[in-house]
Formats: C-alpha cells, sequence, structure tokens
C-alpha cells in the first residue's frame, strides 16, 4: 500500500512539472526544494561507508540523466503520453535484471502479477509509438527516459542494501545528484539564473517534499520486497497520471488509456490476491 501510495506521489509531482512554463526551471526548484529533508535524513542516518560512494556516485549520475530527459520529454508531449512510454519501457529491463542478480525467488502469483502490468505498459507503449509517427522524437526521449529508470533502479536497490539505510543512501546521493543537476543547467541551459527567478512558484516546494517522500518510501521497500515487484507496482504511476492528465490537463482519456488502466488495475489486484 504504501509503494502505491507513493505511485500516486510520483504521478503529482509529475504533473506539477508537466504544467510549469519552464521545464528546467521546475525539476530544478523542485529536486532543490527537497535537499534540505535529505540532508536532515543524512545526519539521522549517518554517512555511509567510503565503499558505497562509486554506487552512490553512479545512482546520482543516472538520476541527473532521468531529471534531464524528463524534463526534455515533457517539453514535447501529453504527460499521459510521454510518461507511460518513459514509464512502459523499464519493467522488463528492470525484472530481467534483479531477477538475475538482486531476486532469484519470485513466486508464480508474484511473477504474474508483473507480467500483466509490464505487458500493459508495453503494449500501450507501442500503440502509442505507432499513432505518434510523426513525433518521433518525443518517443526517443522517453525511451531514453525509461532506460535512466531501468538503470537508476537497479543501482537504487542494490545501494541502499549496501549502505543499509534508505535515509543515509538518498541523502548521500541528493547531495551529489542536485550538484550535477545545477552544473548541467548553468552550462547547457541559456540564461538559466535569470530564468529561475522569474520561472519559480511556491508549487515546486510541494513538488519537493512529495518528491522526497515517496522515492523513500521506494528506497525502504527495496530493503523488503523484491525489486522487481516494487519497480512494477511503482509504474502504476502511470495510471495516476493518466488520470491526473485527464482531471487537471484536460487530456483526452481514450480507449487506449481505459484500457491500460483496466490492465495495470487488474495487475495490482492479483498481486494482492491470496
Amino acid at each position: 500500500m504504501l509503494v502505491l501510495s507513493a505511485a500516486l506521489m510520483h504521478a503529482f509531482w509529475n504533473l506539477i512539472l508537466k504544467k510549469a512554463q519552464d521545464k528546467a526551471v521546475a525539476v530544478m526548484s523542485i529536486f532543490f526544494s527537497s535537499l534540505p529533508l535529505a540532508l536532515v535524513g543524512l545526519w539521522v542516518g549517518g554517512l555511509p561507508k567510503v565503499t558505497a560512494l562509486p554506487v552512490i556516485l553512479l545512482s546520482a549520475i543516472l538520476q541527473t540523466g532521468y531529471s534531464i530527459s524528463l524534463f526534455k520529454a515533457y517539453d514535447r508531449g501529453q504527460l499521459s503520453s510521454v510518461y507511460p512510454v518513459a514509464r512502459g519501457s523499464a519493467p522488463v529491463f528492470i525484472f530481467i535484471a534483479s531477477y538475475i542478480f538482486l531476486d532469484p525467488e519470485i513466486s508464480v502469483r508474484t511473477f504474474v502479477g508483473i507480467l500483466i502490468i509490464c505487458v500493459g505498459l508495453i503494449a500501450y507503449g507501442l500503440v502509442q509509438l505507432w499513432q505518434n509517427k510523426e513525433e518521433s522524437q518525443q518517443l526517443a526521449v522517453a525511451i531514453i527516459t525509461g532506460l535512466f529508470i531501468a538503470s537508476y533502479s537497479i543501482t537504487d536497490a542494490y545501494g541502499v542494501r549496501l549502505v543499509g539505510s534508505a535515509l543515509s543512501f538518498f541523502g548521500a546521493m541528493a547531495l551529489f545528484n542536485r550538484l550535477f543537476l545545477f552544473l548541467y543547467l548553468i552550462v547547457f541551459e541559456r540564461n538559466f539564473l535569470p530564468r529561475l527567478v522569474r520561472g519559480y512558484r511556491h508549487s515546486f516546494i510541494l513538488g519537493g517534499l512529495i518528491s522526497f517522500a515517496c522515492y523513500l518510501i521506494i528506497l525502504e521497500a527495496y530493503k523488503h520486497l523484491p525489486v522487481a515487484l516494487v519497480s512494477s507496482l511503482r509504474e502504476t504511476s502511470i495510471l495516476f497520471a493518466i488520470l491526473l492528465g485527464a482531471v487537471f490537463l484536460r487530456e483526452k482519456m481514450t480507449r487506449d488509456k481505459t484500457a491500460l488502466v483496466l490492465v495495470l488495475a487488474l495487475g495490482i489486484v492479483f498481486l494482492y490476491s491470496p
């Protein structure tokens, strides 16, 4: 239930990002709003051992790549189109890699539930690819975002188990991640600091608080549940993203989106069935 609540929160802060006029300013503001909490968490959880530093740095780099590809993707497409393609391209890779390296024992029921969710996401992503032939750049960015999602999910699951504390791992990773993101935006985004002043909104603070809470839940879940299960449940944030996009952004609720919602709901029910 906590992972599902994190999925809802993840979709909500992505909605805040999508509604922003300047996506680079929004993602910077949202992520930096969570930094004080992350540093407090680092103080509470304690500094990780030096041996964990390579994993923390790798996670920070991958998270930075994800952040950049995310706001680039949202510059080009609908929340309920870009978001499912990005999230839908990740779960199969996550499942295979985590099954081989992290969680060799997964029950048949769990496997089938994950399979239902993954098939629904992949099928929807393929439909979007077919329907948006003139938007290949948008879809390419979404797929790249999906690759970052898969990579940082595996890295974070390994990292939090190595460190032993979600607060400690997240705090250290966030410190490097925010620094890398800031350096990228200063160098590659034109007139970024003036844009940051003009484009700041109070809603970004809410987005930062939500993003901190939802990702802390995911990291804690990695310590107790199979990574593939956590990742698949997390990808049901697409379900909430579609509904939020329809309600707040007035994006059209198509038959494809309705079918995806039903398939994801079926996968969730199957995972919870006795």
